[in-house]
């Protein structure tokens, strides 16, 4: 009787075992397919951010650009210009504005839009305006569910400590990464400029943390 006993105990105690086995190996599967899924995405976006923060740091990032013809007023008029502005909702803006101003010091002109400044600049008869704004986020679509599924499984009790380790470290960044991401979007949003480019710098460097991040866990997991 009392070997009956243990015997079931034995081979429930294994089934178990084997149970938590197998879903280790899914799970280790699936943080495999979603870590390459995620770096794929990550590497596009990172490439973009380089891109736009280079941009703006250049002060390239063209906001509008329209034929001088196409106005019916003197560019080179700063008060008529101003005017303009005001008239037009091209910040996305849902009532006109009247807190708008062009200045000029020698051969430059800028816009001033609330806290806002931009450049503005007449090239080959093209009346263009530059600075921080319109800006597209293009932020990655990326999952965070590995670590959930490991905990939720109770397959994170069977990992070893280097992998949990580093399993962890993407989850932190990626967590840090989609609250700065939602910061990002707010600041848009509302078309704020002030402290975006900050912003935007630190998306790309938590993309390049994540990235690398990436790596090392893969390696653990191949």
């Amino acid at each position: 009787m009392v070997f009956a006993v243990i015997l079931a105990l034995v081979l429930n105690s294994w089934r178990e075992s084997s149970a938590l086995n197998a879903n280790l190996q899914k799970v280790k599967e699936s943080i495999f397919q979603e870590v390459k899924s995620n770096d794929a995405l990550l590497r596009k976006s990172l490439d973009y951010r380089k891109e736009l923060l280079q941009k703006l740091y250049s002060n390239q990032n063209l906001l509008l650009a329209v034929a001088s013809a196409d106005l019916d007023f003197d560019v080179n008029d700063n008060t008529k210009l101003a005017n303009f502005f005001k008239r037009s909702l091209i910040f996305g803006q849902k009532e006109y504005r009247e807190n708008i101003m062009v200045m000029q010091e020698d051969d430059s002109r800028v816009l001033i839009f609330g806290e806002s400044v931009f450049d503005l600049k007449l090239e080959q008869d093209t009346l263009k305006l530059m600075g921080v704004g319109n800006i597209q986020l293009k932020l990655p679509n990326i999952n965070n569910r590995s670590w959930d599924l490991a905990q939720a499984t109770g397959t994170v009790v069977r990992m070893n400590v280097t992998l949990v380790e580093k399993l962890g470290v993407v989850n932190s960044l990626i967590e840090t990464y989609l609250k700065t991401s939602e910061s990002a979007v707010e600041m848009v949003y509302n078309g704020k400029q002030k402290g975006l480019i900050s912003v935007l710098e630190d998306l790309k460097s938590l993309e390049e943390k994540i990235i690398e991040a990436n790596a090392s866990l893969l390696e653990e997991l191949q």
